[in-house]
C-alpha cells in the first residue's frame, strides 16, 4: 500500500509510538519520497525522523481536520517518473512488474532518486510473490550496492590487493572498488573497450558513493569477468 500510495497519513499516538512496526514501515516511505502527512491524537513527541514536520493536532469529532489534509495532498493528475515506477511494481501481471525493474535499473543509471528506487528493489526482491520478480530485482540491486559496499576513504582490508582499485571523481572524493563485483556488474557498470597504455583495458562508468557523479575507469578486468 506505501508503494502504491500518493501520500501517507500518520495517525501518532501514545499507542502507537509503541509499535515498532510503525517505525520501519516510515522509514520505508521516507525511502520512497512519499509525502507524509501526520495526525496527532496526543502530546506524544514524534520520532526523531518525523521531528521536522508539522503535525495536526486531530480533536474529536475529526471532521474537521480534512480541511487541513486536502490542501497538503498532491493533485490527482500529478505523477512524476517514481511514482509510475511504484505503480508499475504493484501491477498485477507478472511482465509489468518485470518492466517496472528494468525501468528502475534505467532511473539507476541515470543515478536518478537512486535511494527511492532501491528502496522500492529492496521491497520487490523481499515481497513479490513470484520468485522470478524477486531474483530479476535482487540482481539489480546486487548490481548497485555491491560495489558501493566497496567504497571506503582507504583500500579495503584483507581483500585482493590485485582485486581493489581507486578512482578520484571530479569533486575530489576517492572511490574503492572491488573488480569481482564491478567487472561482473551488468547494470550499473557500462562497459566499452579502450586502448589505453598499448593494453585493452575495459572501460567501467560508475558513480561515485560519495557524491554520486559519474566516474569513468579504465581497468583490466581480465580474470574478474
Amino acid at each position: 500500500m506505501i508503494i502504491g500510495s500518493a501520500a501517507i497519513i500518520l495517525i501518532w499516538s501514545q499507542a502507537t509510538a509503541r509499535i515498532a512496526e510503525v517505525g520501519r514501515l516510515l522509514l520505508f516511505a521516507q525511502r520512497l519520497r512519499k509525502n507524509i502527512i501526520v495526525l496527532t491524537l496526543d502530546s506524544t513527541p514524534l520520532p526523531t525522523p518525523m521531528a521536522t514536520l508539522k503535525p495536526i493536532a486531530v480533536h474529536r469529532p475529526c471532521d474537521h481536520c480534512m480541511d487541513q489534509i486536502a490542501p497538503l495532498l498532491p493533485p490527482a493528475s500529478s505523477q512524476d517518473a517514481l511514482q509510475a515506477l511504484v505503480e508499475r511494481a504493484a501491477h498485477e501481471y507478472i511482465r509489468e512488474r518485470k518492466a517496472a525493474i528494468e525501468q528502475a535499473a534505467a532511473m539507476l543509471q541515470r543515478n536518478e532518486q537512486r535511494e527511492a528506487v532501491l528502496a522500492l528493489l529492496e521491497q520487490i526482491a523481499q515481497h513479490d510473490t513470484i520468485t522470478s520478480v524477486r531474483d530479476k530485482a535482487q540482481e539489480i540491486l546486487n548490481a548497485y550496492t555491491q560495489p558501493a559496499a566497496q567504497l571506503s576513504t582507504s583500500p579495503p582490508q584483507n581483500m585482493d590487493p590485485n582485486a581493489i582499485f581507486g578512482v578520484r571523481c571530479k569533486n575530489g572524493h576517492v572511490s574503492y572498488f572491488n573488480k569481482r563485483s564491478v567487472c561482473k556488474a551488468t547494470y550499473d557498470v557500462p562497459r566499452g573497450m579502450s586502448q589505453h597504455d598499448s593494453k585493452n583495458l575495459d572501460e567501467l562508468i560508475l558513480s561515485c558513493t560519495t557524491c554520486g557523479v559519474t566516474i569513468v575507469a579504465y581497468v583490466d578486468c581480465e580474470g574478474y569477468k
